[in-house]
């Protein structure tokens, strides 16, 4: 009977976590198919005519393919810098030393740090350096997020036993070729788990894109969506549509990285 109300509690607290969660999404992607006047009238309502107008407007008026490209390459490319980085840190850092400890406690430092208080001297310093673009914002984007993608992927790696590097070693493979062949496919669910946060932080990066890119055929597309909004007046219905166009791919590798992504936290979580 315990076992039985305990089953009941559990799902009905799932059930609304899953509500409370999926409710926005159903909101956004309902209202995207409906005029103005249908939204304030009653959000919750099916539009009375499924029309693809906004979808259409929004795609020819603020040139959201290019956005999309741009949130694409800093995505990508930041995700691939970060993990290429911050995996030879963590795998040095792993080798438990007083360094490695003081490293540690300077990563956990600057993982603290707000934003805001960087954000001026770093667009000043790259706006210098001619790098106040796609580039700079890549550069950036990796910068500040290797220390907690170094502490995560550290985690992963001071587990696994020292017995397959010393064997590597015996069979004459160098420090490279165990990072590569040994440990990288050992720890494959904690990279991709790294690499997802990374990638989905860089894709709805929205304060450091807005600082630096003036240049419209440069702007990612949360940049081309906040560029919608009016001082007064906004036009929901082709805000929605580009949101659920832009959200589109995030779900899409989600979905088909979510098991290797649910392996990485679980063992994180154990280890």
């Amino acid at each position: 009977m315990k076992w039985k109300k305990r089953t009941i509690v559990s799902w009905t607290i799932l059930v609304i976590l899953a509500v409370y969660a999926l409710l926005p999404i159903y909101l956004l992607f309902l209202n995207s198919f409906k005029t103005r006047g249908e939204i304030f009238s009653n959000p919750f309502e099916f539009p009375k005519n499924f029309s693809f107008s906004n979808y259409i407007k929004v795609w020819r008026s603020i040139d959201l393919i290019h956005g999309l490209l741009n949130s694409s390459m800093l995505a990508i490319l930041s995700t691939i810098f970060t993990l290429f980085l911050g995996g030879m840190a963590a795998y040095v850092l792993s080798k438990r030393s007083r360094g490695s400890s003081y490293a540690m406690t300077f990563l956990l430092f600057c993982n603290t740090l707000p934003l805001f208080i960087m954000l001026i001297p770093l667009f000043v310093w790259f706006r210098h350096l001619k790098l106040d673009n796609l580039l700079g914002v890549i550069i950036v984007t990796t910068g500040l997020s290797l220390p907690f993608s170094i502490m995560l992927l550290r985690s992963f790696l001071v587990t696994i036993p020292r017995e397959l590097e010393e064997a590597a070693l015996i069979d004459g493979a160098n420090r490279w070729q165990i990072f590569w062949k040994v440990i990288l496919p050992v720890a494959r669910s904690g990279f991709i788990t790294v690499g997802l946060l990374n990638f989905i932080g860089g894709w709805n990066s929205f304060t450091i894109p807005l600082t630096f890119l003036a240049d419209p055929n440069q702007q990612t597309a949360i940049i081309k969506i906040y560029t919608l909004s009016g001082q007064y007046t906004a036009p929901w219905g082709k805000i929605f549509a580009a949101i659920v166009i832009t959200i589109s791919p995030l779900i899409v590798v989600f979905l088909s990285l979510q098991r290797y992504f649910v392996k990485g936290l679980i063992g994180g979580a154990l280890k």
